[in-house]
Parts: C-alpha cells; sequence; structure tokens
C-alpha cells in the first residue's frame, strides 16, 4: 500500500504502518415527514465531521514505540495527520483501540480520527472605552488649567505671571482677595468672578452625582484652578437633567451639546473671537470662550464614548432582548419598552457633530493633545462598531406575511423580529403587507 501512497502516513511525529483507512462522510439532513403525504421534504443542514478510521500496526522493531504513541495520543490539543491519499488533516481523535499480541510482538491499533475543519475563534480583547475617555478627561484638566495660566500672562503680561502662582481661597471672589494689582489685572478678575457666577448660577438647582468622576480629581486653589473647576462641575450640571434621555441616544447628544453650549456660553462667540483676534482688538470678556469651549469638548466627548458603550450590548447577536412581545401562543402583545439602539447612520452624524466641537476646541488650543486623542479613540471605536455590526438591506416581500415568516425566510433567529420592527416601523408586525422591507443581513 505504501508504494502506491501519494503521501507518507504519519500522525504528528509518528510514522505509520497501515493496513486499511476508510473515510466517512455524512451529511446532516433534516426529514420533514407530513401526515396523508408520501415521502418527506429533505434541509441539507451541511455535512458532518468527516470520520477518518484507520488500522495500523506496530511490530518486530517498532512494537515497543507503540506504547510511547499511545501515551501521546492522551493530549488535548489538535492532531495532525498525513492522510495517505490527501495530505495533511487537523482534527482529534475520537477513539483507540489495541489488541496485542505478544507471541509474535505485533500491536494492532485501530484509531477513528475526526475532522476539525471550523476554527476556534480567540476572543479578541477591546479596550474600554469609557476608561479611554476617563483618563483623557483627566489629563485634559490639567491641560486646561495651563491653557488658561498662558491666556492670564498672554492679556496682563508680568502682573498675569503674579497672579498664575497665588494660592486662593476657593469660596471667596477673586477681585476680594488679589488687591494688589494694577486695575486692568482686577477688571479681568472681576469679569472672572462674573463669569463663575453665571455658571454657578445657571445650574443652581442641579446637585451634581456623588459618584461622579469630578469627585476624583483634585483642582489646586490657583486662578486657573478655580476657573477649571466652575467649568467642570458646570458642564456635570448640564448632564443631569437630561439623564432620562439617556434611551434615545442621538436625543441625549443633541441636547447636550446645545445644553452645553448655552450654559458655558460658548455658542456664537467662538466665530467672534476670532474676528477680534484678526483686526487686532483686545478685551478681557472674550478670553473665557477658549476654556470654555475646551471644557464643553471634554464632557461631549466623555459622554459620547458612556453613550457608545452603553448602545454596544444591544448591537450583539440577536440575543436578550428582555421581555417577549408575543405570549405563549403566538398573539402579539406589544413591544416592551426598551433602549432604543443607533443604527449606522445615528452613529456617524453624533460622532462627526461630536469631532467637529472637538475640531474647534482645538483650534483654539493647540496645546489640548488630549482632546486629540479623545477624538482619534472615538474614531477608531466607531470603525470597529461598523465592521462588527450587522449589516442592513433591503428586500421585496412578494405576498404579506408575519415578521417571524420574514426572519425565517432569511435566516434570522427569531429575536431578529423586534429589531427589524425597530428600523421598519411597522404598523402591526403580524401583518407585512407587501413591498419593501429593511432586514438585517448576518
Amino acid at each position: 500500500m505504501a508504494d502506491q501512497d501519494k503521501f507518507a502516513p504519519k500522525l504528528d511525529h509518528f510514522p505509520l504502518e497501515m493496513e486499511d483507512i476508510e473515510d466517512t462522510i455524512t451529511n446532516a439532513i433534516i426529514r420533514h415527514e407530513f401526515p396523508y403525504r408520501d415521502g418527506a421534504m429533505l434541509d441539507n443542514l451541511g455535512q458532518k465531521a468527516r470520520e477518518i478510521k484507520i488500522r495500523c500496526y506496530w511490530y518486530e522493531d517498532t512494537y515497543d514505540t507503540h506504547k510511547d504513541f499511545l501515551a501521546h495520543l492522551a493530549k488535548k490539543e489538535t492532531f495532525e495527520l498525513i492522510h495517505p491519499k490527501y495530505g495533511l488533516i487537523k482534527g482529534q481523535i475520537e477513539t483507540v483501540s489495541v489488541k496485542h499480541d505478544d507471541r509474535t510482538r505485533t500491536a494492532e491499533v485501530d484509531i477513528s480520527f475526526v475532522e476539525g475543519l471550523i476554527k476556534s475563534e480567540e476572543p479578541v480583547a477591546r479596550p474600554d472605552i469609557v476608561m479611554a475617555a476617563e483618563s483623557q478627561f483627566t489629563v485634559g484638566q490639567e491641560e486646561l488649567i495651563t491653557e488658561i495660566n498662558a491666556e492670564i500672562a498672554a492679556v496682563l503680561g508680568p502682573e498675569g505671571q503674579k497672579i498664575i502662582g497665588i494660592k486662593i481661597i476657593p469660596d471667596l471672589p477673586l477681585a476680594w482677595q488679589l488687591t494688589d494689582l494694577s486695575t486692568q489685572a482686577r477688571a479681568y478678575l472681576q469679569d472672572m468672578d462674573n463669569y463663575i457666577a453665571v455658571l454657578d448660577g445657571a445650574s443652581a438647582g442641579v446637585l451634581p452625582s456623588a459618584v461622579s468622576l469630578l469627585s476624583l480629581i483634585t483642582y489646586p486653589t490657583t486662578v486657573a484652578g478655580r476657573l477649571a473647576g466652575a467649568l467642570a462641575q458646570a458642564a456635570e450640571r448640564v448632564v443631569s437633567p437630561l439623564e432620562t434621555l439617556r434611551n434615545q441616544p442621538t436625543r441625549f447628544l443633541g441636547a447636550l451639546r446645545s445644553g452645553l453650549r448655552t450654559a458655558l456660553r460658548v455658542a456664537g462667540r467662538v466665530s467672534s473671537l476670532a474676528d477680534r483676534n484678526q483686526s487686532g482688538t483686545t478685551g478681557t470678556s472674550a478670553s473665557f470662550v477658549k476654556p470654555a469651549a475646551v471644557a464643553a469638548a471634554q464632557r461631549l466627548a466623555l459622554e459620547t464614548a458612556a453613550v457608545y458603550r452603553a448602545d454596544e450590548p444591544s448591537t450583539g447577536s440577536g440575543t436578550g432582548f428582555g421581555t417577549p412581545a408575543f405570549d405563549d401562543l403566538g398573539h402579539y402583545i406589544g413591544f416592551p419598552s426598551e433602549k432604543s439602539q443607533m443604527t449606522i447612520g445615528e452613529i456617524e452624524s453624533t460622532l462627526d457633530a461630536v469631532r467637529g466641537d472637538i475640531q474647534d476646541a482645538v483650534n483654539l488650543c493647540r496645546g489640548m493633545d488630549s482632546l486629540k486623542k479623545s477624538a482619534e479613540t472615538l474614531l477608531q471605536y466607531v470603525n470597529t462598531i461598523k465592521l462588527e455590526r450587522d449589516k442592513i438591506t433591503r428586500v421585496e416581500i412578494p405576498l404579506w406575511m408575519p415578521m417571524h415568516l420574514i426572519c425565517l425566510r432569511y435566516g434570522l433567529p427569531h429575536t431578529y423580529a423586534e429589531r427589524i420592527h425597530r428600523i421598519n416601523k411597522f404598523r402591526h408586525p403580524s401583518y407585512i403587507p407587501a413591498g419593501e422591507v429593511q432586514i438585517y443581513v448576518r
């Protein structure tokens, strides 16, 4: 037999002296039989694992090595079989049967080898987007303080350098504490006091969360630290009244952008600052636009990361969608109120808006490397979501049919019925009229 073989038979590193080899190929056939009808409707679900039965011998000089061969078969890793006709085949050994004849020093070994075609997929570790966003937010607070100090020094000159290093009492107005200054410096500090008062007054009735990220950040007792802390707290208070909108991510992010711009007085002032700089005029009131724009962008990036991660479980394989919408008899009982899932279009539109705000802030403060990293992190995460998420296509339904039959027709699990209902907004899911329907492609 060996002379006719195309390949020298071998199991891992052990040569095999085969007497015969048998390959069994079986299809998984489902038979659908019906009363009062002859025959059956067959459904081919594909091939089962191929089974290869081998009979090999260990005799004379190789007899003593068969014990090492049997011990090698105890491993749980994948085996590599060199089939004499088909070459390399990877799989596992299901059964081994050994017959000994000590008189002739011969061992007859029967092996049942099962081929494995489907590779086991190792889980890919994905970085936590919220953890990355929180780390960048924390670093961004230090960068914001540095930017504010640079702004003070640019506006007030040498006197600003003196103000930067002075320790202050947090609860007292800045203009009361720093009195040995010029008229211009005191006016600047008075403007800052007024601005901080506006920030505190705009959200006076909203209490920050005790487990918020800001509770882990200690701001320095300086003028820049006072302003950065007030901006961060005002931005956080904007989020609290919007918590009820988190189940609708697109509306939540839109309302958050508008709220941050209103609360931090960013809207309509970024362009005016650019106009002032081009005309060569200066003023103290416009100098707070830069830190306000940065603080708004920082908070927006942080909340966007939280929204994307919260939306991720609902983009899985179609399981875990909560209370069923049909009872045990198949009657439609209405869909439960569940968290809305963001479509690819909504994800891309929100990402574009958020990255636009981040870019505006970076244009004002080029030293904000944390904002640049936040924009990059969000973009990479969205690209990953787009690759892993189920694609949507349009199909033509020739006749009316219930939604679960649509799932069955296009090879989708029945749990996808609720997701299909959300993207199509059917009037009644048990009666889908003929026409165009959006479905998921797996």
